[in-house]
């Protein structure tokens, strides 16, 4: 009915129709009480979005709090492991210069053994050159002394008359 003209049939004595009236009165009746049933379902459902509306708004307040004391707590605990791990740095740091200064300190000993392993093969050298000629003296006295003696020892044989024969009794 809404939006359409109605025409309502006259009576011959003035006026219309008294029945095309009724059912017009009861046509606009029924069609308020849709309006009304229509207007009571969408203030039914605009209270439900207002109460979910007025919900979700504490949901989303809980939420920024948890979320604000989850980033206190983040940052907090970022900061304290940040603290550990400088502390950690600083210690390794000190314990990597103590070892780097004694592994300087044994490459110093160890440079000076090195360098003086040439001097040290120098002065062996000279030892033992000393020592070779003190033993081939030494071995030329013994050997003269082995020859004395078997010179020795031949003017003995002969003058006895024994006669080597080529062969040794030791062998």
């Amino acid at each position: 009915m809404e939006g359409e003209i109605k025409f309502f049939r006259k009576r011959f004595i003035g006026g219309f129709n008294r029945q095309d009236v009724i059912e017009y009165v009861a046509g606009l009746s029924m069609e308020r009480d849709e309006y009304i049933a229509a207007k009571e379902r969408a203030e039914r459902y605009a209270q439900m979005l207002s109460e979910e509306i007025v919900a979700l708004k504490h949901e989303l307040k809980e939420a920024i709090r948890v979320a604000s004391e989850y980033k206190t707590n983040v940052l907090d605990s970022a900061i304290t492991i940040l603290a550990e791990l400088e502390s950690n740095y600083r210690d390794v740091r000190a314990e990597i210069e103590v070892t780097s200064a004694d592994i300087c300190a044994e490459l110093d000993v160890a440079r000076n053994a090195v360098t003086a392993v040439p001097t040290t093969f120098r002065h062996a050298g000279e030892q033992f050159s000393k020592l070779w000629a003190v033993l081939d003296t030494e071995k030329n006295v013994i050997e003269d002394m082995m020859l004395g003696v078997d010179d020795d020892k031949v003017e003995d044989d002969e003058s006895k008359g024994i006669t080597d024969t080529g062969d040794d009794p030791l062998e």
